[in-house]
């Protein structure tokens, strides 16, 4: 059964979480200074959803942030929630942004978790394999493109799914022939519960698809980004995709 538990270091957490030793100030207390490599891993910790910061931070790094009330225990596992982030538990779990290390991350120069969320094709593989192979229409192959385009500096790509809602690229799927509308397709309450267990509720999101699934989505994100809306036919969806396929490796360029 699909849970809803929104109970984890996500973006729209509203208090520190309890598995940050979190220290309170009050109004006019100045920001603490942080080192590079703790800016680094408060930066990379906000390119994931749940706030998780790689393994390569070191555990000197963790205790810090932690002891900042930055980081504490991943409170998406019922293992670890409520836990304080001690040494040892950040030495076995590793470390996750409270609300408090988000906000530093964003204060830093890190923006909304990205996501981009590709349509699924009506010409697909004829036999199981991962979502991120079944697809193989033109249309679908140029939404990925853009996809990683976007995703130049970090964010997650999904597949949007008639049969199945929200698809990571590695899961295992079979064919099917179902598109959005048709009966038995998911329906929107269907996709947010995925949204909501996912913990990607406040990320910043663009569909690359056509209205019927920008609609699907929109549910879940009310102020998505929907560049293809309005476009005359596939061939001008194409033209736009390939327009922001530029402009995203362009600015990538300027940016390094």
């Amino acid at each position: 059964m699909m849970t809803t538990d929104h109970t984890h270091n996500s973006p729209a957490s509203t208090s520190l979480s309890p598995g940050a030793r979190a220290r309170p100030r009050t109004a006019g207390t100045p920001t603490p200074r942080i080192t590079t490599a703790q800016r680094r891993a408060l930066l990379a910790g906000a390119k994931d959803p749940l706030g998780l910061l790689p393994k390569s931070v070191n555990l000197r790094t963790l205790v810090s942030l932690a002891d900042a009330g930055y980081v504490g225990l991943d409170q998406s596992r019922d293992i670890l929630r409520g836990q304080e982030a001690t040494r040892d538990q950040l030495d076995v779990w590793g470390g996750a942004l409270t609300e408090a290390g988000w906000q530093r991350a964003r204060a830093e120069g890190a923006g909304r978790f990205r996501i981009v969320v590709v349509g699924c094709g009506k010409a697909k593989q004829d036999r199981r394999v991962t979502a991120g192979a079944m697809y193989v229409g033109t249309f679908h192959g140029s939404c990925r493109e853009t996809a990683k385009a976007l995703l130049q500096d970090g964010g997650r790509q999904y597949i949007l799914s008639a049969a199945h809602g929200l698809l990571d690229l590695t899961t295992e799927i079979d064919p099917y022939d179902i598109t959005v509308g048709d009966p038995g397709s998911v329906s929107a309450d269907f996709v947010q519960a995925q949204v909501w267990e996912r913990g990607i509720e406040s990320a910043e999101v663009t569909v690359l698809a056509g209205s019927k699934y920008v609609a699907l989505a929109r549910q879940s994100w009310p102020g998505l980004e929907a560049p293809l809306a309005g476009a005359g036919g596939i061939g001008e969806m194409k033209q736009r995709l390939s327009q922001i396929r530029l402009a995203a490796r362009a600015e990538a360029g300027q940016e390094r």
